[in-house]
């Protein structure tokens, strides 16, 4: 019999392949075909971007889960959720109006796509009056600092000549004034991020994510640029900007744009995830921990989910499988990050090639965490 009963199952989303909750439905079946009597906890992990809404407000009495008009990072009409927390609060996830995942690869650019979806989507809660609106940001198609967000609250981003620039990454290159609203915005902001990057530079937002996200080599040199612009110019009208925050790279430069233009308090999107659900209680009280996602890099320790999850079930020194698609960390890096609970499975080198890893993501899924378990026998 194996060693471990009880299982604590918190992946993160696989992109262009599967959901936090596939994921997570495919570790479970394979759990329990192993061991049917198997104690199992389980959610989809969600560190600001992905499942940001669903997550948080169903961990939360009370809460409900509402869709409002609003357009995706091209400009298409689409309604997307949003939460009310209660009478004062609600909750705004990126990814619902102006994420990746909205985006064919083919029509990836984050230089030309927009957050403005989302803006319109807070816009129309400040206007109903909700108090304190906490905004997770990650997995955005768009490289625009943010300023989408804070067009349809009333900023404007002006070039030389006194005219509107383009509502996006490229559009930046031509700002020269930023005025805000007449009226003070009667709103508390959160910014909950998934990474604790800065705005731009070799770290920034541009650099290390906007190839992911559809962008050249030279596009992403290019809105590195077009970042480090809206921090001189914002520093120059508003007399502050918070380009070396962490968090500041998160999408695109959303967590900047909250922080900067409308005093956001940053929070780590898994910690509000971890204490929404109560998570380390679960963490105490497993065997294991089984997590993962699409790609396990250097970036996942910028503050990402899996990563996070890991760090916190160290301290309780409980086993973590990080079952990914593909993992750029080796057994020096684990170690140099103090993650010796740790083991990583990989699906490449079990599929034949790239396209069957995606297409039989969940068969691979379930193969590494029988194989798991049994080496725990």
């Amino acid at each position: 019999m194996s060693k471990l009963s009880k299982f604590l199952i918190v992946p993160d989303k696989f992109r262009t392949s599967l959901s936090a909750s596939q994921a997570s439905h495919a570790i479970k079946m394979s759990v329990l075909a192993y061991d049917k009597n198997a104690t199992i906890s389980e959610f989809s992990m969600t560190d600001g971007g992905d499942c940001f809404v669903d997550t948080i407000a169903r961990a939360k009495e009370g809460a409900k889960i509402i869709r409002l008009k609003t357009i995706d990072p091209t400009g298409q009409t689409l309604t997307a959720k949003c939460a009310i927390m209660d009478e004062e609060s609600a909750l705004v996830g990126l990814t619902e109006a102006s994420g990746l995942n909205l985006i064919s690869p083919q029509d990836r650019n984050p230089g030309k796509l927009t957050t403005i979806g989302t803006g319109e989507i807070i816009a129309k809660l400040v206007e109903r009056g909700y108090k304190t609106i906490t905004v997770g940001v990650g997995g955005s198609a768009s490289n625009d600092g943010g300023i989408g967000l804070l067009i349809p609250l009333g900023f404007k981003f002006l070039d030389a000549a006194g005219k509107d620039i383009e509502p996006n990454g490229f559009g930046l290159e031509k700002l020269d004034r930023i005025v805000p609203p007449a009226t003070p915005i009667k709103a508390k902001f959160i910014v909950a991020t998934d990474v604790t990057n800065p705005l731009f530079g070799k770290d920034g937002a541009a650099l290390q994510f906007a190839e992911q996200k559809g962008a050249t080599k030279e596009e992403a040199e290019r809105l590195d640029a077009n970042l480090r612009k809206l921090a001189q110019v914002a520093k120059k009208c508003l007399g502050k900007s918070c380009h070396d925050e962490p968090g500041a790279g998160a999408a695109g430069g959303c967590g900047y744009a909250m922080m900067t233009f409308l005093g956001a308090k940053r929070v780590s999107g898994f910690d509000l995830f971890a204490k929404a659900t109560n998570l380390e209680s679960h963490i105490k009280n497993c065997h294991v921990v089984i997590t993962g996602e699409g790609k396990f890099d250097a970036s996942s320790a910028n503050g990402k989910g899996p990563y996070a999850l890991a760090k916190l079930a160290a301290k309780y020194k409980k086993p973590v499988w990080i079952l990914c698609g593909v993992s750029e960390f080796t057994e020096k890096d684990l170690a140099d990050h103090k993650l010796t609970n740790v083991k990583i499975g990989q699906i490449l080198p079990l599929a034949p090639n790239p396209l069957e890893a995606l297409n039989r993501a969940p068969r691979y899924l379930a193969q590494m965490t029988k194989e798991f378990i049994e080496q725990h026998k």
